[in-house]
């Protein structure tokens, strides 16, 4: 199995600091955020595709050709210009069903192992103010939509952005039309996808750090502190 990990955006809300550090290299506890990425894929894959664009050579340099024996590979995004976008890139690399995953995003290796086990699947984590996520419409354990910061309430699960799906993404990928903000969104792909495809919602009883903001580092480290030797 092949995973693929988003690395490629240019970090906006981490400036100052993703002027110069690419945001999958800021460093919690020491460690990279991508790093935490690679520990919990490297015994569930035998390739690891990682999406960059931002300063790629910082990133790829770091990491080089080969992360604990399995094989890296490098793929340009570009033109920044949405996730599900960055996806599609990966297109001819992809054979079967993949694991994806943001590399600005910490996550626990029970969940993808649950996710795994689950497969398509999804990842959910319950969250206190869901109108500032992408929140999962569900049947059962079937998800039939996601919507992103919902002005009325869904439910509380947020879109974690922790997937493992087969081929026909990039199907819908293909047919997607930019959104508002001029971006060719994933969520819309998923959207479209749930709609013919049983994807089911994997609830987290982990963690996950997504860090977005200058004030999640310090929020990471404290969690990765106290979860020390569950990210390998």
């Amino acid at each position: 199995m092949k995973a693929v990990i988003l690395a490629a955006g240019e970090g906006t809300r981490m400036r100052p600091i993703t002027y110069t550090t690419p945001k999958p290299l800021i460093p919690i506890l020491g460690k990279p955020i991508l790093q935490y990425d690679l520990d919990i894929l490297k015994e569930f894959v035998d390739e690891i595709i990682v999406v960059v664009g931002h300063l790629k050579e910082k990133i790829m340099e770091y990491f080089g050709r080969f992360y604990q024996g399995v094989k890296l590979t490098y793929i340009v995004q570009n033109k920044i210009c949405g996730t599900a976008d960055a996806l599609l890139q990966v297109d001819g690399s992809i054979t079967g069903r993949f694991i994806l995953l943001m590399g600005d995003s910490i996550y626990d290796k029970k969940d993808l192992e649950a996710c795994l086990m689950r497969a398509p699947s999804i990842l959910a984590v319950e969250v206190d103010e869901p109108q500032k996520f992408g929140i999962f419409r569900l049947n059962g354990d079937r998800i039939i939509g996601l919507v992103e910061k919902p002005k009325e309430y869904i439910s509380n699960l947020a879109n974690a952005a922790l997937y493992v799906l087969d081929r026909e993404i990039f199907e819908e990928i293909k047919k997607l039309k930019p959104s508002p903000r001029g971006e060719y969104e994933l969520p819309d792909a998923i959207t479209a996808l749930a709609v013919r495809c049983h994807i089911r919602c994997v609830r987290s009883t982990g963690y996950w750090i997504p860090v977005g903001y200058p004030d999640d580092i310090r929020k990471a480290e404290e969690i990765m502190a106290q979860n020390r030797g569950r990210s390998e």
